[in-house]
């Protein structure tokens, strides 16, 4: 039976994962019903919408399940009444398992994808987190080692599905020269291990870093990072335009991306850069180079010393960063859209039987 409808919960803002799936579903011919339970708050509990409360409780399952009910029913009862056919959660947190199990009992396909890494200690870690994917007919996340550390957890259905581009978010910037800036671009939030590493960065090449407000504060007045701070952030298509006229961009993985410890996945800026034409030097990744094999559609570093000697010789090198930027490009065109990665999610839900509907022998 075709899919023809879906219910996303996630985030729906400009530039956030759920817009871009909305889109993506729309673009194929799906319609879509969405709802955010972060960016509406009409129906979140006092102890998860105030800061100090939600801090305190984050790790007691008994609190937050107790306090998520009337949410959780309520959502239940959306998707319900929707008729969606597949019910796409781009979160495992704030549901809980039990919905998810009743959604599915009624016949609706219910497929997960967490953008975060669901392990303690990371911070993305949540009591229900687990459970909920337990209950997932496909539970969908941008690590291969991920999915198979959840498969050993006992979820079912675990699989590798890696972030996309959204022209709509990062337009290519084909009117833009390349590389009119001749340095290294960092766009991203601050912590220690990225600032001591681009703290180096900075004493080799030209650098400018785009971020919160975080690397005016936390940062050591006299460090060169500081200085690089160009003092706001950047998104969608001012973001983009940056990429495309800097030499080199930079992509740091973050701890949550190591897992067993190595690097592993890719993240949305694994595609937001080639896509918008930029030249990408990534954190070395499982996935990532096999998506865009190094030297062909991708360059990577393993440590400082590595990233450094790769940014001069690109900097310095116009035609061999063209060369790629316009092969990685077309790869992601040609792969990497979201339009890709939601008519993979519909042929995967059209091999489930849902739990509601029994199969004749």
């Amino acid at each position: 039976m075709a899919i023809d409808s879906i219910f996303l919960l996630g985030k729906f803002s400009p530039g956030e994962l759920g817009s871009s799936y909305q889109r993506a579903f729309n673009k194929i011919g799906v319609r879509t019903q969405v709802y955010s339970p972060r960016e509406s708050r009409d129906r979140l509990p006092w102890v998860i919408k105030n800061r100090v409360a939600h801090r305190l409780t984050i790790q007691s399952h008994w609190i937050r399940s107790r306090s998520l009910v009337k949410l959780n029913r309520w959502i239940e009862r959306s998707v319900l009444e929707s008729g969606a056919q597949v019910f796409l959660s781009l979160t495992l947190e704030l549901i809980s398992a039990e919905t998810l199990r009743r959604i599915r009992s009624a016949g609706v396909h219910v497929v997960c994808f967490y953008p975060d890494n669901p392990f303690p200690p990371n911070y993305g870690a949540r009591p229900e987190t687990l459970p909920a994917a337990r209950e997932a007919d496909l539970c969908l996340i941008w690590s291969e080692r991920l999915a198979g550390k959840l498969k050993n957890a006992g979820v079912r259905n675990a699989a590798f599905l890696p972030f996309a581009w959204d022209p709509d978010v990062f337009p290519y910037q084909h009117s833009q020269p390349q590389g009119t800036w001749p340095g290294v671009l960092f766009l991203g939030g601050w912590d220690r291990e990225r600032e001591q590493f681009l703290e180096e960065v900075a004493s080799h090449v030209p650098l400018r870093i785009y971020g919160p407000p975080y690397w005016g504060t936390r940062t050591r007045p006299s460090s060169r990072v500081r200085r690089c701070w160009q003092g706001s952030d950047l998104r969608l298509a001012d973001a983009a335009r940056v990429i495309r006229e800097s030499a080199v961009c930079l992509n740091l993985l973050r701890t949550q991306h190591i897992i067993d410890g190595q690097p592993d996945g890719l993240i949305m800026r694994n595609f937001e850069v080639p896509g918008a034409g930029g030249f990408l030097l990534s954190t070395r990744s499982g996935g990532a180079t096999t998506l865009f094999p190094e030297g062909d559609t991708g360059e990577y570093f393993s440590d400082t010393r590595e990233c450094i000697e790769k940014a001069k010789a690109y900097i310095a090198d116009e035609q061999a960063r063209r060369s790629l930027i316009e092969r990685a490009y077309a790869a992601t065109t040609a792969r990497h859209l979201y339009t890709d990665r939601a008519s993979w999610i519909l042929k995967r839900c059209s091999t489930i039987v849902p739990a509601g509907i029994s199969v004749a022998n």
